[in-house]
C-alpha cells in the first residue's frame, strides 16, 4: 500500500478545501491512502473559543462536506483522511480525524483525546476516550492527534498496542530555520519512546500564525523520510518500507 502525506494548502472556505482534496486525489491515483493534516477541512478558519462562533465551522460525520468527500473518494478509489471540526448530537465539539476508504465507507473516527487544541475550557469542547487499532489493507495503525504525542501515558498507551504505525496529523507553526536547528531534534527525541513508525503530515498556510507545512516518517527517533517542514507538497510511504523497518 502507498501512503501519500499531503502538506496541503489552507483556504478560506469548506468549498475550496473540498475542491482540492478532490483535484489531489485525481492527481495522485497511484496512492491508495492520501491523508491530511489536522483540522484540513476547517481551512484558513482559526477557533476562537466564542462557541456559537466555533459552532459554525463545526460539522457532523453526516454533514453535506463529508458526503461529498465520500462521493469523491469512490470516484476515485482513493482512500482519504482528514481533520475537520466535529459537532456531535449534543453539541459538543471535538478536533476529529475522519478516515474514508477507496470505497467511499467511514472506516474511522478518531477524536483529540489531549485539550491542547481547545481554544476554552468551555466544556463544550469535548475529548476522545482512546485508540482504536485500524486495519487498512494489511497495515495495522492508530490515529494520534495533535498533542496527544506530548503525554507519556498516552504514548505508552499506544506501545501497548503494538501497531505497525501512528498516523499523526498535526497543526504546527514553527519558524524552519529554528525547526532544523532545534525543533526537529527535540521532536524527533521524544519520538523516539514510541515504538512503531510515525507517519507526520502537517498542514500549511503562508501567514504568519498558521501551520508551517512538511510531512515526516519517524521510527525510534530517526527521520528515515521527510518533506522538510515550510514545504508544500507530498510524501509517500509505502507499507512495505514500514514492515521492513525502513
Amino acid at each position: 500500500m502507498r501512503i501519500a502525506l499531503l502538506s496541503a494548502n489552507l483556504n478560506d472556505t469548506v468549498e475550496a478545501q473540498v475542491e482540492q482534496i478532490d483535484s489531489y486525489l485525481s492527481e495522485f491515483l497511484s496512492v491508495d491512502l492520501l491523508c491530511l493534516g489536522d483540522g484540513y477541512l476547517r481551512g484558513a478558519h482559526k477557533l476562537t473559543g466564542n462557541y456559537e462562533e466555533d459552532l459554525g465551522l463545526s460539522m457532523n460525520i453526516d454533514s453535506k462536506e463529508i458526503l461529498l468527500l465520500r462521493e469523491v473518494a469512490k470516484k476515485r478509489r482513493t482512500g482519504l483522511g482528514f481533520g475537520f471540526l466535529e459537532r456531535d448530537d449534543n453539541g459538543i465539539i471535538y478536533n476529529s480525524y475522519a478516515l474514508i476508504d477507496g470505497g467511499g465507507n467511514v472506516v474511522f473516527v478518531q477524536r483529540s483525546k489531549s485539550s491542547k487544541w481547545k481554544p476554552s475550557d468551555d466544556e463544550r469542547y469535548g475529548n476522545g476516550d482512546g485508540y482504536t487499532m485500524i486495519n487498512y489493507r494489511g497495515l495495522k495503525f492508530v490515529i494520534a492527534s495533535y498533542g496527544d504525542l506530548e503525554y507519556m501515558d498516552n504514548i505508552l498507551a499506544l506501545n501497548a498496542m503494538d501497531p505497525d504505525a501512528v498516523l499523526w496529523p498535526i497543526s504546527l507553526e514553527f519558524n524552519p530555520t529554528e525547526w532544523r536547528n532545534e525543533g526537529l531534534n527535540d521532536l524527533a527525541t521524544q519520538l523516539a519512546i514510541l515504538k512503531p513508525h510515525v507517519l507526520l503530515v502537517n498542514t500549511y498556510a503562508d501567514e504568519e500564525g498558521y501551520p508551517s507545512g512538511g510531512a515526516y516518517l519517524f521510527h525510534e527517533g530517526n527521520v528515515k523520510k521527510e518533506l522538510p517542514l515550510g514545504n508544500t507538497g507530498i510524501l509517500i510511504v509505502s507499507s512495505q518500507e514500514i514492515k521492513d523497518g525502513v
